[in-house]
């Protein structure tokens, strides 16, 4: 990565990171025990799982986590991350129409590329520094100069 994330920036990463991780945790054992939770078995995974894997292939919550060159080379730039996240996402969707009894079961959704790109839009604003998170900015929408 060419700019250096604070301490602060990387503890948010960090939350993120074991927060999507948890969900992802969840909707995997609700499917596995064949668990019918609507919105928790349908698209969770395709909301939270992508952004959890750009910020695994981004380093950002962990900047020593990789040391597959193929990784640090999609992970070089948020573009390219987010580009390549959304695209291996959406070939596994697409190849439940040609091949629905393959390695990636399921039924085609196509809320489930918008749940891929969502997700992944979110990281890649946020990564670019063009949505900011912070308690100071909900300050700043309040005041009279943030109108």
């Amino acid at each position: 990565m060419s700019r250096a994330l604070s301490a602060r920036s990387r503890t948010r990463w960090r939350i993120a990171y074991w927060c999507l991780f948890a969900i992802f945790l969840v909707t995997a054992a609700l499917n596995m025990a064949y668990v019918r939770a609507g919105f928790f078995t349908s698209h969770a995974a395709d909301l939270f799982l992508p952004p959890w894997l750009y910020i695994v292939i981004r380093r950002l919550a962990d900047p020593t986590a990789s040391r597959i060159s193929l990784l640090r080379w999609l992970g070089r730039s948020p573009e390219r991350s987010a580009l390549s996240l959304f695209v291996g996402s959406s070939l596994t969707e697409v190849s439940q129409i040609y091949w629905p009894n393959g390695p990636f079961r399921g039924v085609f959704d196509p809320l489930d590329l918008v749940a891929y790109a969502s997700g992944l839009l979110v990281c890649y604003l946020i990564d670019r520094g063009r949505l900011r998170v912070s308690a100071d900015s909900h300050a700043l929408a309040d005041s009279p100069e943030g109108s």
